[in-house]
């Protein structure tokens, strides 16, 4: 899958802002995938056993290997070249092919010589697994459900401290403390999670509104906002301006704002709370500062880890955390800037900011555009929050909520939970048995489907689909059946009204509306390596596809599945698309019997654009459509073609040229 691009590809050292440098390590043990940690210069550069807590993490968090930071890490250096995947690559982990680093010794001073090669693994891990009991007859912790109490039992340091621009960094290194935002703490990856959007349908509700032109604010909604203007451009200590900002947001969003103080005394600027036993449960929660920069935080940063605070540390609100993901705006201002947020609580805490920054000032003598924007986002909250609301009050009194005790609840995976098959146009329900990614923003899923036959099937979330190429394929035996592509809420008239009112953005830059893709599952040996026969296959592929009009785009090894009979079929259509047939390419790594039918094809394509109707329409593309290029944030660290880069068109002789790096 291409989320899985980061931790199998090869990566350099590189010295980001933050000096990190990135080294690929594997876990001994069998199937165990080449990974990338990330580490500070000075971690990189002090004894091996400094690094035993950040590894024991590792384990914890991505091979469901119970490790404990107390248990006895060793560390190796290959003694030979390990491409890739190590598995993949054939190699078998023996003591003649290993050499032990001594704890006392740094990482930089066995690996250094080396890190410069992409295609190396430079570090082999081993751990001591640690003895386990699972308690009250409880069943084994699965890792997202680990992960959730990991989260619950490390509150870290209060809002107010460690959204410090000093703090943040080391909030942001530990997965325990740190919010999924898109910040990258001190030796960790950027902290990137799947859209707020896919966990709870009210985020997606309140985005739609903000998308669609039909959304029109009314004449109370924009002369309760225009109060707000009025009063934002005065200079007050922060507890003056909350005094007046507050009663002025609880006019525009139609609710009653409170102040709740939490077991560690930490107290939110404001909430908007529904009464569950008498206990408040909060579904807004909102953090002012009287100008930006005030105090070293960022207001959004806090508002963030206000949020985590509020909803784990007071067990007061056990029942409805156990309930659901605990979907959560959230409201930043600093001065005369205003943010919407959206944050949900899954096995770590994920916030999104949801609008820009907004500039809440008549700064001009025209700037009725500026008041009329701001009134319809907070027009759209304060629908979204009376439908948040109803929700809570909704499942607090469900007795048919699953129970929380494992990795399968569903607080854990996205919302939609049916689609409408293509084939029979018959509504599938289906449930989430595990993400098939070990990484953080992994989108893609392994389901069970509700029907009789309770058939396994593929999930996947994506703003980009190649559904006519994935389809073209298929109906050859080359990729798996394709059950479902449309909206998260199988609405599709929705969606396209949506697309119309975004606009044509640059091609590479897909800016849409998420989109559900379901297909088969391909079940497949328990190891298998991809050999001459099936690098012949892929090549009878591209020999039907680039013909046809059509391009792949991602030919990578993790994208080319074998089935039981040994079968190869292609997966991972995002890129996939038509190409410009009067385009030729430069170079000659198209073969030349392949090139010669595109020829034609390009030539018949030519001769309909000369008629004015009639041809075989299907065969030759319509002139205007778009064709498939890379997105702005293609992976620059693989090795692709030299002509490939971020936006620029997917030709055929790209997929040829992946095509010869298989082997």
């Amino acid at each position: 899958m291409a989320d899985r691009q980061l931790r199998s590809a090869g990566k350099p050292v590189e010295v980001f802002p933050q000096d990190v440098i990135s080294v690929n390590w594997s876990f001994m043990q069998d199937n165990s995938p080449a990974e990338i940690v990330h580490l500070s210069r000075s971690e990189f550069t002090k004894s091996i056993s400094n690094l035993r807590t950040l590894f024991a993490q590792e384990l914890l968090q991505k091979f469901d290997f119970e490790a404990k930071t107390s248990s006895k890490l060793k560390f190796y250096k290959p003694e030979r070249t390990i491409v890739e995947d190590p598995c993949e690559a054939g190699f078998t982990w023996t003591g003649k092919e290993l050499k032990q680093i001594p704890p006392s010794r740094s990482l930089s001073f066995y690996i250094s010589d080396i890190v410069e090669n992409q295609d190396l693994i430079h570090l082999v891990v081993s751990a001591q697994p640690a003895e386990t009991c699972p308690k009250d007859d409880v069943p084994s912790e699965l890792p997202a459900f680990r992960r959730y109490k990991q989260v619950l039992e490390t509150p870290g340091k209060s809002p107010s401290q460690a959204a410090k621009s000093t703090e943040y960094p080391k909030t942001q290194a530990k997965f325990v403390t740190a919010i999924h935002d898109g910040r990258q703490g001190n030796g960790a990856p950027c902290r990137i999670a799947p859209s707020v959007e896919l966990y709870h349908f009210i985020f997606r509700r309140f985005l739609s509104r903000l998308r669609d032109p039909s959304h029109q604010p009314s004449k109370s909604d924009v002369l309760k906002v225009r109060e707000l203007f009025n009063y934002t451009p005065r200079f007050a200590d922060e507890s003056t301006r909350n005094e007046t900002v507050l009663p002025i947001l609880a006019k525009i969003l139609g609710c009653s704002l409170d102040k709740v103080k939490n077991p560690d005394t930490m107290t939110p600027d404001g909430i908007y709370a529904v009464n569950v036993e008498n206990v408040p449960v909060p579904f807004l929660i909102i953090e002012l500062e009287s100008e930006l920069g005030d105090g070293g935080s960022d207001p959004s940063t806090q508002a963030g880890l206000s949020m985590k605070c509020t909803w784990i540390q007071d067990d007061s609100r056990k029942l409805i955390r156990e309930r659901c993901c605990c979907p959560t705006f959230l409201i930043a201002g600093a001065g005369p800037w205003f943010t919407i947020m959206g944050g949900v609580f899954t096995d770590k805490v994920i916030v999104q900011r949801l609008t820009d920054m907004m500039w809440l000032v008549e700064s001009s003598t025209e700037e009725a555009n500026r008041v009329y924007n701001a009134a319809r986002v907070f027009s759209a909250l304060r629908i979204s929050l009376g439908e948040l609301k109803k929700y809570y009050e909704d499942i607090a009194t469900n007795d048919n909520v699953q129970p929380l005790v494992d990795s399968s609840h569903p607080r854990f995976f996205p919302y939609p939970t049916c689609y409408t098959d293509r084939l029979t146009s018959e509504k599938v329900d289906f449930s989430y048995v595990k993400p098939l990614e070990d990484s953080d923003h992994c989108v893609t899923f392994l389901v069970k489907t509700a029907e009789i036959s309770r058939e396994f099937a593929v999930v996947k979330f994506v703003s980009r689909y190649g559904a006519d190429v994935h389809d073209f394929l298929a109906q050859k035996g080359h990729a798996p059946r394709l059950r479902y592509h449309g909206s998260l809420d199988d609405d599709e008239a929705a969606d396209d009204a949506l697309e119309r009112g975004m606009g044509q953005p640059p091609d590479g830059l897909f800016v849409g509306p998420l989109k559900m893709v379901v297909m088969d599952y391909v079940e497949t040996p328990k190891t298998v390596k991809l050999s001459q026969p099936h690098r012949k296959q892929v090549e009878e592929i591209l020999r039907l596809l680039h013909p046809a009009g059509y391009v792949f785009g991602d030919l990578r090894a993790q994208n080319v599945l074998c089935d039981i009979q040994d079968k190869v079929k292609l997966i991972d259509f995002n890129w996939a698309g038509r190409y410009n047939l009067g385009a030729r390419d430069k170079g000659t790594i198209v073969p030349e019997d392949v090139q010669q039918q595109i020829d034609e094809l390009a030539a018949k394509a030519n001769a309909y654009d000369r008629r004015s109707g009639g041809g075989d329409r299907e065969a030759v593309p319509a002139t205007e459509e778009r064709y498939a290029h890379y997105p702005y944030n293609i992976n620059s660290t693989i090795k692709w073609h030299t002509d490939v880069g971020p936006m620029k068109p997917i030709r055929p002789e790209h997929d040829w040229f992946m095509l010869g790096k298989f082997l």
